[in-house]
C-alpha cells in the first residue's frame, strides 16, 4: 500500500465516506503477498473505525509522500461521483467542507474547496446565480482549475 492510497483512504474516511472501505482494504488482501504490516494493522483494527484512521495517519507520517496527487485523486472522486449520480451536488459541496477543514492549511485543493463551499451560501442568499456558481464549480471538478481568489470576489459579484 502507498502512502498516498492511504491518504486518500484516510480523507475520505474522515469525511463520512466509510462505504467504499471494505472493498478498498479486501484489494489489499487480495493483491499483497506477503501482506504489508500497514494491512495487517487494518485488518486487526476490525471495524473500529477510529483505529483504522488512526492507523492510517501513523503510516502517513512516517514518510513523505505526494500529497497533491491525494488531492487530484480526491477532485475526480467527487467529479466522477457527482456525473454518475451517485453523489448529487450538496453532498459534493458538503465533502469540499470536510476536505477543507481536514487538509492541512496552505494545501491550494482545500482552500479551493472551502471556497467553493463558503460561496454557495451567496447562491442560497440570492446575491450570486445558480448558473455563474454551477460554471466554477463544475470547472473546478472538472478540470481542477484554481479560483483566481485575487480576482474571485469581484467577478462573482459581478455577475
Amino acid at each position: 500500500m502507498t502512502r498516498e492510497d492511504a491518504y486518500f483512504e484516510r480523507i475520505l474516511l474522515l469525511s463520512g465516506f466509510w462505504e467504499g472501505y471494505d472493498e478498498w482494504l479486501g484489494g489489499y488482501l487480495e493483491r499483497e503477498e506477503p501482506l504489508s504490516n500497514i494491512v495487517l494493522e487494518l485488518v486487526d483494527c476490525g471495524g473500529d473505525m477510529k483505529e483504522v484512521e488512526y492507523r492510517l495517519n501513523l503510516y502517513c507520517l512516517e514518510k513523505p509522500f505526494n500529497e497533491e496527487s491525494v488531492h487530484e485523486r480526491l477532485r475526480l472522486f467527487l467529479r466522477d461521483g457527482l456525473k454518475s449520480g451517485k453523489m448529487r451536488k450538496d453532498t459534493v459541496l458538503a465533502a469540499m467542507g470536510n476536505f477543507s477543514r481536514i487538509l492541512p492549511n496552505g494545501a491550494a485543493f482545500g482552500r479551493d474547496c472551502e471556497i467553493l463551499y463558503y460561496d454557495y451560501d451567496l447562491v442560497e442568499g440570492g446575491v450570486v446565480s445558480e448558473e455563474r456558481f454551477d460554471g466554477e464549480f463544475l470547472a473546478f471538478l472538472e478540470t481542477g482549475k484554481r479560483v483566481d481568489t485575487d480576482n474571485y470576489w469581484e467577478k462573482v459579484y459581478r455577475k
